[in-house]
């Protein structure tokens, strides 16, 4: 079977997997299109994109935008990027000052809170790169603070919980602009995420976003039930969005690369049509 997907992680950000190696993770595991989409960094894609010309391997260079939100949570997947745009790598230093800057803020609030955990740690977790959120889970997790990494979410760094710090985020309008011109497509990752109250809300949500810019939707996704992907498939293709697809894959937080549930892979064809648009 020939597996496709289009939101992963690598140490760029907060996965597990340096970017050669989540290529040949992929290899192994049957995948053969994939997109690197780092939070907020392009860190990881030259090494990636060399290696993956290497491999005769079909990658996706692809950045994860968090996106300035009154509720919910709203990122927006920038696939098929020109990751040498000088006016993308410019705002990205800044917005990577500021997330160091926040992870820093949220050590010390755990410490406030009795929390033992410190900057060297959560950096040596970081491998050499930005430390985030997931770098602080694991260092907890490693120390005992909670069971899993979805364990310290519920208890750490969210509202009312030791760690919670909030977070500087780009405006949709801006993230727009620069995947735009840097040549790539604008998608709004797992949408469910955007927390509406209905399918009606949604729709309409979505048709808002739609006429600001957005080119397609996450359909395939890990956080969406099967019901979410039926409902998210109709609207994509009542508004002519392109239907995206990923396990957003760090590596430790269960994920199973090249499906969006349990024995349900993401379907191929979505990469064609991608890899027909990028063209």
């Amino acid at each position: 079977m020939e597996l496709i997907d289009l939101h992963c992680h690598t140490t760029a950000s907060d996965g597990i997997y340096k970017p050669c190696a989540i290529i040949d993770y992929a290899i192994e595991h049957g995948v053969k299109i994939l997109a690197i989409t780092d939070h907020d960094t392009i860190d990881g894609l030259d090494e990636a994109l060399c290696y993956a010309r290497q491999k005769s391997f079909t990658l996706v260079p692809g950045i994860e935008f968090s996106i300035e939100y009154p509720h919910g949570s709203f990122h927006l997947v920038g696939m098929g990027i020109d990751h040498s745009n000088e006016e993308l790598k410019r705002e990205l230093s800044h917005l990577q000052k500021l997330r160091k800057d926040r992870i820093y803020k949220i050590i010390n609030d755990l410490q406030v809170h009795g929390i033992d955990i410190s900057d060297k740690e959560v950096e040596q977790e970081a491998v050499g790169n930005s430390p985030g959120r997931p770098h602080v889970a694991r260092v907890l997790v490693k120390k005992g603070y909670a069971s899993d990494v979805k364990d310290v979410f519920v208890n750490f760094m969210v509202k009312g919980k030791p760690g919670y710090v909030k977070k500087d985020k780009i405006t949709f309008y801006k993230a727009i602009q620069l995947i735009k011109d840097s040549g790539g497509i604008p998608i709004v990752a797992h949408p469910i995420s955007l927390g509406f109250g209905s399918w009606a809300e949604g729709e309409s949500l979505i048709k808002d976003l739609f006429d600001g810019g957005i080119q397609g939707i996450e359909v395939y996704s890990a956080m969406h039930s099967l019901e979410d992907v039926e409902q998210f498939l109709a609207i994509a293709k009542k508004y002519s969005l392109l239907i995206s697809g990923g396990s957003d894959f760090h590596g430790d937080k269960q994920e199973v690369m090249g499906y969006y549930a349990d024995g349900k892979p993401i379907p191929f064809e979505i990469g064609q049509q991608f890899l027909k648009v990028l063209r």
